[in-house]
C-alpha cells in the first residue's frame, strides 16, 4: 500500500531581533506549521483520496507540538509520527533560523524509514514559517534517496501512482515534471486551503495517538556553531582625502558652489509676479533672453516657446 507523508515545521512564526545585540525574542506560545505546508498537508488528502493510501503526519519538534499533530489527525490523516530533536530550546536561535535543515531531515528519514519504510511520496511546505533557508526537502530526498521537485505550484496525479507537477519560473513561465515514487515534493501556498475538521473529529482528537521517535545518533548536529552576531558589513575602501584642511572644509560645506540664495518678493500683482518669474528662468537659461510678456493680463506673444510650459507657467 503507498504511504503519502506530509512533514509539517514546529517553526517561529514572529520573531524580534535587537538591533545592537543581535538577540532573539519570541511568543513561545506563536509557533507552527506555515501556510505552504498547511497546503502541503491538503495535496497529501487529496492524493490519498485518489490513491487510496493513508497520510502520515510527521514531524521533528518537542511535545509542545503534539496539538499540531492532532489537528492533522482531525482533518483526515491517519497516522501521526513526531521525532523528538536531539536539542530543544526555549527560545530562537539565530544558528536555528538558518540551519539545522539537514540535521532535521536526516531524523526524520530515519524515523520514516524505521515505521514505515521509505515513503512514496512526501509533500512539504517550500519555506517554513521562520523564514529559513528553505533547503529541508532536498535534504530529506537526499536522505530517502529519492526524486525531488521543488517549489511547486500545481499537482496533478497520473496513472500509475506518478504526478505531474508546474513549477514556477521567471517571466510569468512554468516547468512541467513527471516524477515516480519515491519522490519528495515541495508546495507553495498557491490556490489551496487546509480543509476544516469535523465536529466529531475535533472532539476525538485529543485521545488520538502519536508515534514518538528519537533522533539517532548519526543525524546529531554535524557543524558546531562558534558564536552568533549581528551583522556587520565590511568598511569600503575609499581614496584618501587629497588638498589642503581649508580646501576640503570648502568642499563639503559647498561655499564654492554657485546657488541662489532664497529671497522672498511680494505682495505682487499676477503681471508683476510673471515678470520675476520670467527674469529667473531667463537668467538660469529656460527662456529665451527676448522673450516679453504682451500687454494685458492673461496675453503672450504668439511665439511662446516650449519651455514655458515646462516650468509650470500656464497660458
Amino acid at each position: 500500500m503507498p504511504v503519502i507523508v506530509a512533514a509539517l515545521s514546529w517553526s517561529w512564526r514572529e520573531t524580534e531581533v535587537d538591533p545592537l545585540t543581535g538577540a532573539l525574542r519570541a511568543n513561545r506560545r506563536d509557533r507552527g506549521p506555515s501556510g505552504a505546508e498547511l497546503a502541503a498537508l491538503e495535496h497529501a488528502l487529496r492524493l490519498a483520496e485518489r490513491w487510496s493510501a493513508p497520510v502520515v503526519a510527521a514531524s521533528v519538534a518537542p511535545a509542545e507540538a503534539d496539538e499540531m499533530l492532532r489537528d492533522a489527525l482531525a482533518v483526515g490523516a491517519a497516522h501521526a509520527l513526531r521525532v523528538e530533536p536531539a536539542s530543544s530550546a526555549a527560545g530562537p536561535r539565530p544558528a536555528g533560523l538558518v540551519g539545522g535543515e539537514q540535521e532535521s531531515a536526516a531524523a526524520l528519514a530515519a524515523a520514516l524509514r524505521h515505521h514505515y519504510g521509505v515513503p512514496d511520496l512526501v509533500l512539504c511546505g517550500d519555506l517554513a514559517a521562520d523564514r529559513g533557508t528553505g533547503s529541508f526537502p532536498a535534504f530529506l530526498a537526499a536522505s530517502l534517496g529519492a526524486e525531488q521537485a521543488l517549489g511547486c505550484v500545481r499537482l496533478e496525479p497520473g496513472g500509475d501512482r506518478t504526478l505531474r507537477l508546474h513549477r514556477r519560473l521567471d517571466g510569468g513561465r512554468r516547468e512541467v515534471l513527471i516524477v515516480r515514487p519515491p519522490a519528495v515534493v515541495s508546495v507553495e501556498t498557491v490556490g489551496v486551503r487546509l480543509r476544516r475538521a469535523g465536529l466529531p473529529a475535533t472532539l476525538a482528537k485529543g485521545n488520538a495517538a502519536i508515534t514518538v521517535a528519537s533522533t539517532p545518533a548519526a543525524a546529531t548536529r554535524r557543524v558546531r556553531i562558534l558564536g552568533a552576531h549581528p551583522y556587520r558589513p565590511r568598511p569600503r575602501e575609499l581614496p584618501a582625502p587629497t588638498g589642503t584642511a581649508l580646501r576640503r572644509t570648502l568642499e563639503l560645506t559647498g561655499a564654492l558652489v554657485q546657488r541662489t540664495p532664497p529671497a522672498m518678493v511680494g505682495p505682487l500683482s499676477p503681471e508683476e509676479a510673471a515678470s520675476e518669474l520670467l527674469a529667473y528662468l531667463r537668467r538660469w537659461g529656460y527662456v529665451s533672453a527676448d522673450y516679453e510678456l504682451a500687454a494685458g493680463p492673461g496675453r503672450t506673444e504668439p511665439n511662446e516657446p516650449a519651455a514655458i510650459h515646462e516650468t509650470g507657467i500656464k497660458r
